[in-house]
């Protein structure tokens, strides 16, 4: 459940990617601070990136803002991120059924074997877990953008992004990495969607990217309450 947008990331973009990662880790634990002059040092950055990212975060509700304290991390908690993944599977649905009935032959190929190289990765047992998380992470927005792209609603993709923007970006790999099972489930799920789209069933696709993104979030708010129990 990464985000979709095709445009690089911002310093800021990077930075929430980057401190999500952290909290979701137990990195950051929930109650501390974050200081604005102590992470600008730290990434090499002005404080404007980092207030921006600090703003993001506030308004995902993982930290709140403190006037000249800096940022006291919340987190997100499980049920945050199922209600978030419900949101997010019902308009994701909605964005596969209409790519069923009008994706272009174009985007459609790029739907089709954006998970192509990772697969290979896959069963060629491929042990390098920074490789294959790049791999992973570039066919999943690879995918995801093309849907939203060949779906033919802008503002369903502009509302899928902003929804998007609220998760934990750069989670989902870690959460399915320690199982290849999991892995394997994942990469099961997307096949479904495209097979449902390039069959023209919009109910199919419906369903079928619906429950990879609840299944997505049911595993990633697990793994949050097993890091706060933890």
């Amino acid at each position: 459940m990464e985000p979709t947008a095709d445009e690089p990331l911002s310093m800021s973009d990077s930075l929430v990617a980057e401190l999500q990662r952290r909290i979701l880790d137990g990195q950051i634990a929930v109650g501390s601070w974050l200081r604005h002059e102590a992470l600008a040092e730290e990434f090499g950055v002005s404080r404007t990136p980092v207030r921006e990212a600090l703003r993001v975060l506030q308004a995902q509700g993982i930290v709140t803002i403190v006037k000249n304290r800096g940022a006291l991390v919340d987190g997100l908690s499980g049920r945050d991120i199922r209600e978030l993944g419900e949101v997010r599977a019902e308009l994701e649905g909605l964005a596969a059924a209409l790519a069923a009935e009008n994706m272009s032959d174009d985007l459609l190929i790029v739907v089709n074997t954006a998970w192509d190289s990772f697969e290979s990765a896959l069963d060629a047992g491929d042990t390098d877990r920074a490789a294959l998380e790049g791999t992973w992470r570039e066919a999943n927005r690879r995918f995801h953008s093309a849907i939203l792209n060949g779906c033919g609603n802008r503002q369903l993709g502009i509302t899928i992004r902003e929804v998007s923007r609220r998760l934990p970006t750069n989670s989902s790999f870690a959460i399915y990495a320690r199982s290849s099972r999991l892995l394997r489930e994942n990469l099961e799920q997307h096949h479904d969607i495209v097979r449902a789209i390039e069959a023209h069933d919009a109910r199919k696709a419906r369903e079928a990217m619906s429950w990879h993104i609840r299944s997505t979030a049911e595993h990633l708010a697990r793994w949050v309450e097993d890091q706060d129990r933890a």
